[in-house]
């Protein structure tokens, strides 16, 4: 059975979703805050949905903090007039956002949404080495022939396997600086490195995601 992970400091909202869901078919596994969570072993669940308001550590530095070895798909709850921190929220590497008060069926549909599309990911990952000191990459054994620039792009993706980066954000981490609206400079190397990736693997491993970034799907 497919377990869920819900973190919530409101204990209505916590009753209905684990009647909900589990009648749904889910094991559900409720939380009323962050620290409780963080303690747990990650990789029994399948999915998170977030609370950003929670006492103590907030939604959004649980996000961060899970970010830093977790892929786990995760849904932030969020409050309707709250769009900053829905965007800090996808910034920092949550997958999707309802906005309270929520209708359960939509959350559903969004869970289902969401572990089709980490389902789909995960089958289609290849095997990805990356040697820092020769600055070196290969895939299923095969060396990569790769520029200075497209070196260091995989490497800014590889850091965070499962996480969608913006171009700012990526500019940031190349050149240390955010890119300007109409500097193609990065999409250029993603076409690039995908073209050489391609060569060697028929499937997905960098994906584009519209209006938001990219994402490396391998690992």
């Amino acid at each position: 059975m497919t377990k869920l992970a819900i973190i919530d400091d409101d204990a209505e909202i916590l009753k209905l979703l684990d009647q909900y869901l589990t009648k749904n078919g889910f094991e559900v596994h409720s939380y009323a805050d962050g620290e409780s969570f963080l303690v747990e072993d990650t990789t029994h669940f399948s999915l998170l949905v977030l609370d950003i308001g929670l006492p103590g550590i907030d939604g959004l530095e649980v996000c961060r903090r899970l970010r830093q070895d977790s892929t786990i798909p995760i849904i932030m709850l969020t409050a309707a007039s709250d769009d900053l921190d829905r965007i800090l929220g996808l910034e920092l590497g949550a997958d999707d956002y309802v906005s309270k008060p929520f209708n359960p069926r939509e959350l559903l549909a969004r869970i289902k949404a969401l572990l089709r599309r980490a389902s789909a990911t995960s089958d289609s990952v290849c095997q990805i080495h990356i040697n820092h000191a020769a600055r070196e990459a290969s895939v299923e054994g095969a060396v990569l022939d790769l520029t200075g620039a497209e070196f260091d792009l995989l490497c800014v993706l590889e850091k965070q396997v499962g996480v969608i980066q913006s171009r700012d954000q990526i500019g940031e981490s190349l050149r240390g600086r955010r890119t300007l609206s109409d500097d193609r400079s990065i999409d250029t190397i993603v076409s690039r490195l995908r073209h050489k990736l391609s060569d060697h693997y028929d499937g997905e491993i960098i994906q584009s995601v519209r209006g938001k970034g990219y994402v490396l799907l391998s690992k």
